[in-house]
């Protein structure tokens, strides 16, 4: 597979990803994320770090939980595609 290719196959494609962001998140927003597993807690030298993960639909999907995230004004930490050889066979 190609690298165009395979940037065309991952790109409309359901994957599983981890974000962790700084801080907790409202309880409000929790309700918006209901199918995704959050967590938080220390990470690394930050003493209070939010995790997120779960299947998103599509890269769009993705960049949607990012601009939420983003609105909300979290420090974005790290965002993973988990499980891509899985996802390619």
């Amino acid at each position: 597979m190609t690298a165009g290719s395979l940037r065309q196959y991952l790109y409309d494609r359901p994957g599983h990803y981890l974000i962790r962001v700084i801080g907790a998140l409202e309880p409000r927003w929790l309700d918006q994320l209901q199918d995704l597993e959050i967590r938080t807690g220390p990470w690394g030298s930050f003493p209070e770090v939010t995790q997120i993960s779960g299947w998103l639909e599509d890269q769009p999907a993705l960049g949607g939980l990012l601009e939420l995230l983003n609105d909300l004004g979290r420090v974005i930490l790290t965002v993973e595609r988990l499980e891509v050889e899985k996802d390619i066979e």
